[in-house]
């Protein structure tokens, strides 16, 4: 008898459902799972770049403690995917035992995880694009915070930059200048290659982004002159 039944828990791997709910159950899950892989790995690449730039500017920050954060996060991917392959261990499992009759409902099934992966790895692909192509919801991304005064001897006894451009925030970051999701600023200088753009908001608020973090649509005539 197991106690766990009698009282209203349910196990880890559905077995108390039958078959094809445990399977869609255990397909969820993994599901739920490789999203939140994707989430790790899109902020371990942004604090990758922020990581090189310190690296090559200390003044700018330490890289050390942004380098404790990366080993945090690989360490959140290790058990993430150790989980992910335990509860596709119990789909197969399950999917195992399923009739004859669902054999097509499992190939499509299979077709679906592998549209699945393809799509997230298309869409990690355009966050590092310039073109700013993204297709899933960014609300849930981390916020990536750094110091305020990381960048402060950049905007010393400089004459203001005209505005070569606008951009569109497509996560919240706050460091030299706070952005929330959506918002547009002006763009004041491009990346040049450091992973990171220079915007302003009005007059007085100005800072830097991480390219991937915003849209940047850049007025050619501006860049030209």
């Amino acid at each position: 008898m197991k106690l766990s039944l009698k009282l209203g828990a349910t196990p880890e791997d559905f077995s108390n459902l039958p078959p094809e709910q445990r399977r869609k159950k255990l397909q969820q899950k993994v599901d739920e799972l490789n999203k939140d892989i994707q989430k790790e790995i899109d902020q371990r690449d942004a604090l990758t770049k922020m990581k090189d730039v310190y690296t090559k500017n200390p003044q700018m920050g330490d890289a050390a403690s942004v380098g404790q954060k990366l080993a945090e996060i690989g360490h959140n991917i290790e058990k993430l995917r150790f989980e992910v392959q335990k509860f596709e261990g119990w789909l197969a499992e399950v999917e195992g035992r399923l009739p004859v009759r669902n054999d097509n409902s499992r190939r499509q099934s299979g077709l679906y995880e592998t549209q699945n992966t393809t799509t997230a790895n298309n869409c990690a692909q355009d966050r590092e694009s310039p073109d700013g192509s993204y297709t899933e919801d960014q609300s849930q991304e981390t916020e990536v915070k750094v110091t305020p005064t990381e960048f402060d001897d950049d905007f010393d006894d400089e004459e203001p930059l005209p505005t070569i451009g606008t951009c569109k925030a497509l996560y919240p970051f706050s460091g030299t200048i706070s952005v929330a999701e959506g918002e547009v600023l002006n763009v004041i200088e491009e990346d040049k290659g450091d992973g990171w753009t220079r915007i302003r908001r009005n007059e007085d608020e100005e800072g830097y982004v991480p390219t991937s973090y915003i849209e940047v649509y850049l007025d050619r005539n501006a860049k030209d002159s």
